[in-house]
């Protein structure tokens, strides 16, 4: 009777060991569309106030020369920041050249800085997109035009 108490007890406390691991995992992770809100803050229904999106580098239409980096900066603030995304986009084949996701669960404010090796043989325009959400599922874009030269 003692061993069936013993063996019980530890698969009690296994199983306990296991869901608060489980817990903790997912609390951090998701991989789903914007209007999830399986993460450990919730969708804030009243926040209506968009996320102010401010691009430093690079300058709209700024001409870039093969071989350059070019370097994504800015801050973007909001009452309880969630994620953001950063994207350069060829604008001939609408490819994605650069695509770089974050999660920054509920900072007011954030700082983004990206690098981007550039190589083209021929002139190129390209489509810099800094995007970000909040936990009230609102979302601001910001663009930059910016041309590379071989």
């Amino acid at each position: 009777m003692l061993k069936k108490n013993k063996i019980s007890k530890l698969f009690f406390y296994s199983g306990i060991s296991v869901l608060t691991m489980l817990l903790f995992f997912s609390c951090s992770k998701n991989t789903g569309s914007s209007s999830d809100d399986g993460d450990h803050i919730p969708v804030d229904v009243n926040d209506v106030t968009y996320p102010v999106i401010t691009i430093d580098k690079p300058l709209s239409n700024q001409v870039f020369v093969s071989g350059d980096t070019i370097k994504i900066q800015g801050l973007v603030t909001d009452n309880s920041l969630y994620r953001g995304n950063i994207k350069i986009i060829n604008d001939v084949n609408g490819l994605a050249l650069l695509d770089q996701d974050y999660e920054i669960h509920g900072l007011p404010s954030y700082n983004f800085s990206r690098l981007y090796k550039t190589a083209v043989t021929t002139t190129s325009n390209y489509t810099v997109s800094v995007e970000f959400e909040d936990h009230g599922l609102n979302v601001t874009t910001k663009t930059v035009k910016v041309k590379v030269n071989p």
